[in-house]
């Protein structure tokens, strides 16, 4: 009778558990992005739209021509066969955009929406309050704007993820950290989302400037000849630099749940310059260190292979 007894219990936890992952469905996630200057944002965007168990919402463009980064975009998500991922751009500001967007001028597709990026963030955030990841890759503007316009977002992010910021190393071989790009891009933006108390994951200099992708993992990539890295190639070319290298895949790769890091729990601030620093006090942010630099690089690659 006991073991009788133990069997249902089993099962009942079994079938519980099982019922509790499919409620719990996909991973929701938007990206925030300044796709079209450095090639990185390209493989994540490409990365992102290869891994299980996720649903993308959406995707925002952010930092000066935002809508000639839509365009990029939406283009892409096309030729990846994911033409129902809408595209918004975000506020928009002054300065041009690289060669990548010759490749994508002229789009129209449906997927490429006029509505204000951050009207869009604010739908899906309260459509589905504590089950939205946003994953920003570029200069924050859009976020920023979201926690300041709609404060009452902020208890409704289940969390942010960001490739930004630097407090143990800077760029290259600089052993000092220095204003990282996107933060120091939209500082005001940046101290929002840091001060905003959302659960916040920084994906550094400290676990991104390492990750080159050299010629060899490139041709692996070309190699499969698929519409994704036929599309990845012709950007990379259209870019007109050497060595890509994955800042933004590794703040993805992390959103997605692949994790080749270590992780820290500290409080961060913004100074005006944009140097992110850790000072005493609760911690608002997990930092990724000690990063996993061939295994991020050949998991990377290996989600391009035939």
């Amino acid at each position: 009778m006991n073991r009788a007894i133990a069997v249902l219990a089993l099962l009942f936890l079994l079938t519980s558990a099982a019922f509790a992952l499919a409620q719990s469905g996909p991973e929701k996630i938007i990206l925030d992005t300044d796709i079209g200057d450095d090639i990185d944002d390209a493989y994540a965007l490409a990365l992102l739209m290869n891994q299980p168990n996720i649903k993308v919402l959406g995707v925002t463009t952010a930092f000066g021509p935002t809508r000639e980064r839509a365009d990029i975009a939406a283009k892409l998500l096309k030729v990846m066969g994911r033409g129902d991922v809408p595209v918004f751009p975000g506020r928009g500001g002054t300065g041009k955009i690289g060669h990548q967007h010759d490749w994508a001028a002229g789009y129209a597709g449906r997927n490429l929406k006029t509505e204000p990026a951050v009207e869009f963030l604010r739908r899906e955030v309260e459509r589905a309050p504590g089950e939205v990841t946003l994953c920003a890759i570029g200069p924050l503007t859009n976020l920023g704007d979201l926690l300041t316009r709609y404060p009452e977002t902020k208890s409704k992010i289940k969390r942010i993820v960001i490739m930004g910021g630097a407090v143990y190393v800077g760029y290259g071989t600089n052993p000092k950290p220095e204003p990282e790009w996107n933060i120091k891009c939209d500082v005001k933006a940046a101290r929002a989302v840091y001060d905003s108390g959302v659960p916040l994951v920084m994906a550094g200099l400290e676990v991104t400037a390492m990750m080159q992708l050299e010629k060899d993992r490139r041709m692996k990539i070309a190699a499969a000849g698929s519409p994704t890295t036929d599309a990845l190639m012709a950007l990379t070319y259209l870019w007109e630099a050497q060595t890509p290298t994955l800042f933004d895949p590794v703040a993805v790769a992390y959103a997605c749940g692949h994790k080749f890091s270590d992780e820290e729990h500290r409080r961060v601030v913004v100074e005006e310059n944009g140097l992110t620093r850790i000072v005493d006090g609760t911690p608002n942010t997990t930092i990724l260190v000690k990063p996993r630099k061939d295994a991020f690089l050949d998991w990377y690659v290996s989600n391009f292979r035939k």
